[in-house]
């Protein structure tokens, strides 16, 4: 193998091995754990997918009116991990999402990435990429 060669196979092993890198977004970038806060809802749609898994919930805001929002949570292992499966997150079931809110999202205004899921049975779980500088909910 010459010199050329081999160069040319260690780029592409670490071009190959920095895709998967390149995927992944910052917590930290999109979501402000500076305003932390909870949400109260009920579950329309689960998406139970890798990276994450999303959940979107209609809450009632201050005036009374439904609004949308969708919740970012950790990858499936980590929730099973956690002890949460999908049968905890069935439709219609009402919720508790501690959150750090989206910076700006070009659909609505009403996205988070979800730090702690509290279910109607009292149980909470860690639904959250781990960030450990994430302020608490005050």
């Amino acid at each position: 193998m010459t010199l050329r060669n081999v160069k040319l196979a260690v780029f592409l092993l670490f071009s190959v091995a920095a895709i998967p890198l390149a995927a992944h977004h910052s917590v930290a970038s999109q979501f402000d754990s500076a305003k932390a806060m909870r949400i109260n809802g009920t579950i329309t749609r689960v998406e139970w997918t890798n990276p994450h898994v999303w959940i979107y919930l209609n809450v009632k805001n201050a005036d009374g009116k439904t609004v949308a929002w969708r919740v970012e949570l950790a990858a499936i292992g980590a929730l099973t991990r956690a002890g949460l499966d999908k049968s905890f997150l069935g439709l219609s079931t009402p919720v508790t999402v501690e959150i750090w809110p989206a910076f700006q999202d070009p659909r609505d205004g009403r996205a988070g990435n979800g730090r702690l899921l509290m279910v109607p049975d009292g149980r909470t779980f860690d639904v959250a990429d781990k960030w450990p500088d994430a302020m608490p909910v005050k």
